[in-house]
């Protein structure tokens, strides 16, 4: 079986795709825009998606800007997270994404 070799792509790129290739983090930020700030028990009510696979998504969100949260991580102590959908991430994302795809 022959080695695939991954191209190498921008780091912008490689979030767009990983977040355009997942449907839960797609729906997750569609929910959040839709529904506005919310704390995870408000967003799963929305999805029907367990609460660890929604953390996971959660993080991984807000690890590529895409997710901010109320309030930050390291400063929580007990308070329930709100979680905010970061549009112009988002959208900065979707135009290097096209950008690239179309040679740019």
């Amino acid at each position: 079986m022959p080695n695939l070799i991954r191209p190498v792509l921008p780091g912008e790129v490689e979030i767009a795709i990983g977040v355009i290739g997942s449907r839960a983090q797609t729906q997750i930020l569609r929910h959040l825009a839709i529904l506005g700030p919310s704390a995870i028990g408000r967003l799963q009510a929305a999805m029907d998606i367990s609460r660890p696979s929604l953390n996971r998504h959660l993080e991984a969100l807000s690890k590529a800007g895409l997710v901010q949260t109320d309030p930050p991580a390291g400063m929580r102590q007990g308070r329930d997270v709100v979680y905010a959908v970061q549009l112009a991430r988002l959208r900065g994302l979707a135009r290097e994404y096209i950008s690239y795809v179309e040679g740019n």
